[in-house]
């Protein structure tokens, strides 16, 4: 086949296909706009831009009427709390301490105890065998005790952590806990709650029931790595009126008083290990150090019987708070008896976590220099290191366990307890100078160091 007639084919073949194109066309459309009617399209329009105008309004009319009560449910207000005042405890003064007898009502004429002593035992014996103590006398004596108790539960709040989880089976679930807490201080924007912190850093919700059972939710502000307390903050517009007139804030007493020791107490919040339940007992023991990195507190033992796992708080017979439930520092022999640590070594480490100060880090555990080390060995007065926290700024310095700190930020030491002031009133991240005295070649000698402190974390 020459190439006149491969041209000829294949024209051929296009005309064709064009022919077989044309066969599969049923129909060609053609869309026209439609006619635009201009005065329906403008009255759309502006009822559209009036709707929108009035529900702006709306929206903002009830933004500015609900926001305040919205942000104490979810929220807590910075701006003002800035405004607020710190919170500070006042200082502490020695008082008599409420003895039993005090609380039973009575007309009857102080004893002259130097007309006793005169009397023979005959005469002793004689007038006791005539003195009755009733029934009706203890179940009055009794009844006050438990009124004390009931008015100053009006400052106790049961603590509640829920954390949501899945199981294996990839099921969602609960896990809740409970323990008791205290209203510390009320600056009018928050009620400030002492509990401990168990559980709080895994919890995902925190609500706080008060004494007439109205729940509300709570928020962490600050936590004691160290004794485990933490504070909890209830926004006071998150609470009704007739609930926050029933709530007290606590009076804080004095636990550092040598008349500690047989006075009368009773033990609220949970001591039984469940909430609401109560004894009543003596302090029997007050003198015992705790020895805490930075802190020192004072450990008091009562008799009261109750539960390993026990929280909440010791009254006096003025419902004043003198300790903090705590058995985690008993003995092994009496780990059912409730002990607590006393609230005045506390006051300034909950005074600071109230007003969302930094807690200071230096990192030692200390007591003070024994008098036998001063008299044999020519020891210095200050206080006596036991031992250094790991990667502390205390060890970064190059502080060591059985030095003898005489000197911190420039000011003398004669105390462990010393130090434990001046370190709470230092600043994180400033570099202070420190002067230890160590044993060396039969003597003791100084040397001149450098700390840097520094806060101490939280949520850990």
């Amino acid at each position: 086949m020459d190439d006149k007639e491969l041209i000829e084919n294949n024209e051929k073949e296009k005309s064709e296909d064009n022919t077989e194109n044309k066969d599969f066309v049923f129909m060609r459309e053609q869309i026209k706009s439609h006619p635009v009617n201009k005065g329906k399209l403008a009255k759309s329009t502006l009822v559209s831009a009036i709707s929108a105008l009035v529900f702006g309004l709306v929206a903002c009319v009830t933004f500015f009427v609900l926001a305040p009560i919205v942000s104490g449910y979810f929220e807590k207000d910075d701006t003002v709390e800035e405004a607020v005042k710190p919170v500070v405890f006042p200082e502490e003064t020695i008082e008599e301490e409420t003895n039993p007898e005090d609380m039973l009502i009575t007309n009857e004429p102080e004893i002259d105890l130097s007309e006793i002593a005169a009397l023979s035992e005959e005469e002793i014996a004689k007038a006791l065998s005539s003195v009755e103590f009733s029934i009706s006398d203890y179940q009055k004596l009794y009844q006050s005790l438990s009124d004390l108790a009931q008015k100053t539960e009006r400052s106790l709040v049961r603590v509640r952590t829920v954390t949501t989880d899945t199981d294996w089976f990839n099921n969602m679930f609960e896990e809740t806990s409970e323990l008791s807490g205290l209203v510390v201080a009320d600056n009018g924007v928050n009620l400030f709650i002492v509990t401990y912190a168990e559980n709080l850093n895994t919890a995902d919700e925190i609500y706080v029931t008060f004494a007439n059972d109205v729940t509300v939710k709570a928020f962490d502000q600050m936590k004691d790595e160290h004794t485990g307390l933490c504070i909890l903050t209830v926004p006071r517009l998150s609470i009704n009126e007739a609930t926050r007139k029933g709530i007290d804030v606590a009076t804080l007493g004095i636990s550092n008083t040598s008349k500690l020791v047989g006075s009368l107490v009773i033990a609220i919040g949970s001591p039984m290990g469940s909430y609401g339940s109560l004894n009543y007992g003596m302090i029997t023991a007050a003198n015992k150090n705790l020895r805490v990195v930075d802190h020192q507190y004072r450990q008091m033992t009562t008799d009261i019987y109750g539960s390993s796992a026990a929280t909440g708080v010791i009254i006096n017979l003025k419902g004043e708070v003198i300790g903090i439930i705590d058995t985690k520092y008993s003995d092994p022999d009496t780990k059912n008896l409730i002990s607590a640590i006393g609230i005045s070594e506390l006051k300034k480490t909950i005074e600071k976590m109230i007003n969302n100060q930094d807690l200071i880090y230096f990192g030692v555990t200390g007591s003070n220099v024994p008098e036998d080390a001063v008299l044999q060995y020519s020891a210095p007065r200050g206080s006596f290191v036991l031992s250094v926290e790991m990667d502390s700024p205390a060890m970064v310095a190059g502080i060591q366990a059985g030095d003898i700190i005489v000197s911190l930020d420039s000011k003398s030491v004669g105390s462990y307890s010393d130090v434990v002031a001046m370190i709470r009133d230092l600043e994180p991240d400033i570099e202070i100078p420190v002067i230890v005295s160590r044993f060396s070649q039969g003597e003791y000698k100084n040397i001149n160091l450098s700390v840097t402190p520094r806060a101490m974390e939280q949520g850990e």
